[in-house]
């Protein structure tokens, strides 16, 4: 019988959440922008504590939804996102 602390871990191709920071270099926009989405309802999130998580799935479903042709928050604007971005 293997020895559990030795046989390799699958290991996952990409983690299951992702914090705010990690979220947006994902997506490739800034911070901001992807807090005035997730205010907006366009990108769900999980809260654990004071701690805010954005699971993969969500980043997923925003892309094949098309993410969003262009929201305006002060002078950003985001454009079309598409789901090659992850692959």
């Amino acid at each position: 019988m293997p020895n559990p602390t030795t046989t390799p871990q699958t290991a996952l191709p990409h983690p299951v959440a992702y914090n705010i920071a990690q979220a947006a270099k994902v997506l490739g926009i800034g911070e901001r922008t992807l807090r005035y989405l997730i205010r907006a309802g366009q990108i769900r999130v999980a809260r654990v504590g004071r701690r805010v998580l954005v699971p993969h799935s969500a980043i997923v479903e925003f892309l094949e939804r098309g993410g969003v042709e262009q929201v305006l928050y002060g002078h950003v604007a985001v454009r079309k996102a598409r789901v090659e971005a992850l692959a």
